[in-house]
């Protein structure tokens, strides 16, 4: 049974709110999901450690610069990842919420 929308708007809503599950579904149910969360907020948490230990008072304070600069990106894209997973599912809730008044 194929679902009939009102307008683009209504089939947009629909689509971002179905979006939004799936990203859900995928990081509380399936595997890969799961591990590549987890997998995220270890190198958050690893990237506080290794921060910790990088001396930038130290001998060669340009190494020192240059390490950290590369520890902030990988800190930086662990979040970027989870953040777009987090803005899916709050534009999906959105969405869905949308979606309940759009017709009445």
């Amino acid at each position: 049974m194929a679902v009939e929308f009102v307008d683009e708007r209504e089939k947009d809503l629909f689509e971002i709110a179905k979006l939004g599950e799936d990203v859900r579904a995928f990081l509380q149910t399936h595997p890969v999901g799961q591990l590549l969360h987890h997998r995220a907020k270890q190198l958050i948490r690893q990237a506080e450690v290794d921060a910790l230990e990088v001396d930038p008072d130290g001998f060669s304070w340009l190494r020192s610069r240059t390490k950290l600069r590369q520890i902030r990106q990988r800190a930086a894209m662990a979040r970027a990842f989870i953040n777009w997973l987090a803005e899916a599912i709050v534009e999906g809730d959105q969405a869905a919420r949308e979606l309940q008044e759009y017709r009445n």
